[in-house]
């Protein structure tokens, strides 16, 4: 292991929190591991940066419910299973997602097979490439249901 591989995993131990679930036994585990790789590598406090290995997060985590809905609003099924999820969006044409990266992509089918033609991530950016490319359906239940 080298310094850079342990300042790593000593600002990723530092995360781990009674916020983000952690039990008091995981803490005291994570704490005393910060405190060896510290002393083992004659790494300071101050040393450690805090941002470090920090993936890039959303203000909040995002679940099914969320996407669920927006496809509700182009009359669209979601099929999930676990943490990856689908919707065809025409007789060629499939959304897939990944909810643990708040990502998704589209694949179209061709002569030569499925090809994925963009990626992005977020609800609002699906929801605005929905608003070009997904079936134009309308009923007066759909509007119900959204209005209520």
């Amino acid at each position: 292991m080298t310094i850079e591989d342990a300042l790593r995993k000593i600002a990723l131990l530092r995360r781990v929190s009674a916020d983000k679930g952690a039990l008091a036994a995981e803490r005291e585990t994570a704490h005393r591991l910060q405190k060896v790789l510290m002393e083992r590598y004659a790494i300071k406090a101050q040393d450690v940066p805090e941002g470090a290995a920090a993936a890039p997060t959303t203000p909040f985590r995002l679940n099914w419910n969320y996407w669920q809905e927006l496809l509700d609003e182009f009359n669209l099924r979601l099929s999930r299973f676990g943490g990856r999820g689908s919707a065809e969006i025409g007789k060629n044409t499939v959304a897939y997602i990944r909810l643990a990266t708040n990502q998704w992509w589209i694949e179209e089918r061709s002569a030569r097979g499925w090809q994925t033609t963009i990626r992005d991530n977020g609800l609002e950016s699906l929801r605005a490439y929905l608003k070009e490319h997904a079936p134009k359906t309308y009923s007066f239940s759909t509007a119900d249901r959204r209005f209520r």
